[in-house]
């Protein structure tokens, strides 16, 4: 423990790690600010919590976002672009399940600037049609090629029986029939919805001083107007196990399985990332060692818990081949929800993810990343500062516990070519 927080306190020095500054402006807007010193550089994302919560024809959120920084009524997109690039720099927006984020990266001379633009992205976005036109075929294209990766395919296949009900049960893409019928409104009203001041937070670190640019950053986001959107975290659970196959043309099988898990807020969430990576995170996992390396069914396996508001899950994969597929999907539960944990695995699990941990956060745009996160869905932003000692805390009861209340039910999807 002496040797991680040593490590931890280098890793501050060597990368510019600083004060942190919050504040919550009167319209519900929370700033966390990081000053940094050495490199010359500012990253951030702002959060806008909400995601695809409420759409009404599924894809609006995903095209509002990225018609985002396509053009302003001060701004068009080569001036948007050209504003952060010409310093190095980069803007990019995304869309999740639970929030919209755009992110940034600048030198502290460009600094001013950008928060002029990013303040018009936020508070004047154009929609124009043509670029509606023009987003929406893409977004097409990149479902229908979504559907060529196993991977997302099953994905798309488990969404629908483990999230149904639930906004959860369509990707952030949306769907190609909605897609076609979003207009130039859908996207205005959609914006109103979510661009409010309770819903967003603006994550930044850089070499930047608090003092200096707090007016700036005051006066930047003091404009989006107040209130906030209302997102329903009703949860749905796996009471009855599932499975669904599924044809398509290949030369792999591709399944995935999805488990209960515990909610984001729950006490125990820490101690799930745990369980999380002992079967299935990296060369030591249960998954990697049992079906990899004893049964040979795959190079690829793992196991991922997604951070969600609502419908908590433990998602556990593998590619094989299509002769292997029902001894591998067999396997898999089984190695989920029997294979024996030991001490030994519990520490080389807390070992593991605190050198992740370490590593992903060498960069400002993660660190502001990473803070904004936690901060736009409730947990605060200091829940990544303590990220370490929380991890650390885990002790081998609270695994053996929470493998215990895994349960044996299950939703499954196997991708497979189909039967000559």
């Amino acid at each position: 423990m002496i040797i991680i927080l040593l490590f931890l306190s280098f890793l501050g020095i060597s990368y510019g790690g600083g004060k942190v500054h919050y504040l919550t402006l009167k319209n519900g807007v929370r700033i966390i600010v990081e000053e940094t010193h050495g490199r010359g550089i500012v990253s951030g994302s702002i959060f806008i919590k909400g995601g695809t919560h409420g759409e009404k024809k599924r894809g609006t959120t995903h095209l509002m976002a990225t018609l985002l920084i396509r053009g302003t009524k001060s701004y068009d997109a080569y001036s948007i672009a050209s504003t952060f690039e010409d310093w190095g720099g980069s803007i990019s927006t995304s869309t999740a399940d639970d929030y919209v984020e755009i992110s940034f990266s600048t030198r502290p001379q460009g600094f001013e600037k950008a928060l002029e633009v990013i303040k018009s992205i936020l508070t004047e976005p154009l929609f124009s049609q043509d670029d509606l036109s023009r987003e929406k075929n893409n977004t097409i294209v990149a479902i229908r090629a979504s559907r060529e990766r196993g991977f997302d395919f099953a994905m798309e296949h488990l969404r629908r029986i483990t999230y149904r009900g639930t906004s959860y049960e369509v990707s952030p893409l949306g769907r190609e029939e909605d897609i076609q019928n979003i207009t130039r409104e859908d996207l205005l009203e959609r914006w109103r919805q979510l661009v409010k001041g309770g819903n967003v937070v603006v994550s930044i670190s850089g070499d930047i001083s608090w003092d200096q640019v707090r007016g700036k950053l005051e006066e930047a986001f003091s404009s989006l107007p107040a209130g906030s959107y209302p997102v329903d975290t009703v949860s749905t659970y796996i009471e009855e196990t599932k499975l669904e196959k599924v044809e398509r043309e290949g030369s792999q099988a591709t399944i995935m399985c999805a488990f209960n898990a515990v909610p984001y807020n729950s006490k125990d969430y820490f101690a799930f990332k745990v369980l999380t990576s002992i079967l299935g995170d990296g060369m030591n996992s249960k998954l990697f060692k049992e079906l990899r390396e004893k049964k040979g069914y795959a190079y690829a396996t793992f196991a991922m818990y997604p951070t969600r508001l609502a419908s908590p899950r433990l998602i556990a994969y593998i590619g094989t081949s299509p002769q292997k597929a029902q001894d591998a999907l067999q396997d898999l539960v089984k190695v989920i929800l029997h294979s024996p944990i030991e001490e030994g695995d519990l520490q080389l699990a807390k070992k593991r993810m605190v050198g992740d941990y370490i590593l992903d956060h060498q960069t400002r745009a993660r660190r502001a990343w990473y803070r904004g996160f936690y901060e736009v869905l409730g947990l605060g932003y200091k829940t990544d500062d303590e990220y370490v000692s929380r991890i650390q805390e885990v002790r081998w009861e609270d695994i053996k516990r929470l493998r215990e209340n895994l349960g044996d039910k299950y939703h499954c999807v196997v991708v497979q070519p189909p039967k000559i």
